[in-house]
């Protein structure tokens, strides 16, 4: 009987095939969504560390709440493929899936090459994404909930996350779905990870919200390091120098 974890890892056959990886170490995590490895990256390129997001299969993948996310993204598909999306068809999740897959590549090569913090991606497949990877062999770096701070990293790294929200949204992206739980803390440096549902706020009618969300849910977490943030007035500020083209 074929397991989950051979599922998922079939995913990573182009990666191996083509060269790019010549070892899985570790399940990094996994989640309903995907499962992320640290992997050996090809000796051509000084073997180091990368990792390497896998996707659910689609019987088994969750697109929670994806026609929030998905406003805007169907610009561009033909009339065969709106109409699959509308009617959740086969041919319609096989999109869907595609859709996700490739919004994640395109918008943190976007944002990695705009100088945000955020892995540098290497390749994509059908399945699956090669990005950078932040940790060492015995340890991967920890989601900033579980990272101990003290207050003055605290404080700087809250500036530093409101920072990277505001040079997203220079570049037309919300996150979409920030919280500690994919921001990841590793040698004094903040990352965000996990862009699926990023949206783009010229055609996304969701955008604002979302926005608001990422920001409560960051300075509401900061909250326990005793800083009082206002995120709904940094939201409102980021928007209106948004629309006003002051970003």
């Amino acid at each position: 009987m074929t397991t989950a974890l051979e599922i998922d890892e079939t995913l990573l056959d182009a990666f191996i095939g083509d060269g790019s990886i010549t070892d899985v170490l570790y399940v990094v995590r996994s989640g309903k969504e995907a499962t992320v490895y640290c992997c050996r990256g090809a000796t051509s390129s000084g073997g180091g560390l990368v990792a390497a997001k896998v996707y659910r299969p689609l019987e088994r993948r969750n697109f929670h709440n994806d026609a929030v996310y998905q406003k805007g993204r169907d610009a561009a598909f033909s009339r065969r493929d709106k109409l699959a999306l509308a009617k959740k068809t086969r041919h319609g999740r096989d999109v869907q899936y595609g859709t996700w897959i490739n919004a994640e590549f395109q918008t943190m090569r976007t944002l990695y090459d705009a100088g945000a913090d955020v892995p540098e991606v290497f390749a994509h497949s059908s399945g699956a994404i090669l990005m950078e990877y932040f940790g060492d062999e015995d340890n991967t770096a920890p989601m900033l909930f579980r990272a101990a701070l003290n207050r003055d990293e605290a404080e700087e790294i809250l500036r530093k996350i409101i920072g990277n929200v505001k040079l997203w949204l220079a570049n037309h992206l919300v996150h979409g779905d920030l919280s500690p739980y994919n921001l990841l803390y590793w040698g004094g440096r903040i990352v965000a990870i996990d862009f699926p549902q990023a949206v783009d706020p010229r055609v996304n009618p969701s955008a604002r919200s979302l926005l608001g969300r990422d920001l409560e849910n960051v300075c509401g977490y900061f909250s326990r390091y005793g800083f009082r943030a206002d995120a709904n007035r940094i939201a409102t500020g980021l928007w209106t120098d948004y629309q006003a083209g002051r970003l």
